[in-house]
């Protein structure tokens, strides 16, 4: 899985969205808003124009922000509607 989060600095939302994947133990690839050159390199890379951060793309598919995230990973059963890790029983 390749994952790449698009952040920018004092972003709640982003501190959140890679605290999440750090607990789901997945790696991922931060890309920093203020390390592109213009807005429009940084529209060029993530695809469209977007209007909050993070974004975040899961094998090239930009899923959106932190909640879109919590959602993609509550729908394959990881995490609950809060963003808390689920556990998983043994059977």
């Amino acid at each position: 899985m390749r994952i790449i989060v698009y952040s920018k600095n004092n972003c709640i939302y982003c501190t959140k969205a890679k605290g999440l994947l750090d607990k789901l133990n997945l790696k991922y690839i931060e890309k920093k808003f203020e390390d592109y050159k213009s807005v429009d390199d940084f529209k060029k890379d993530i695809g469209k124009q977007v209007r909050t951060m993070p974004q975040i793309k899961i094998n090239g598919n930009l899923i959106g922000g932190y909640n879109q995230l919590v959602e993609h990973f509550t729908e394959q059963g990881l995490v609950n509607f809060k963003g808390e890790i689920v556990e998983r029983r043994q059977g």
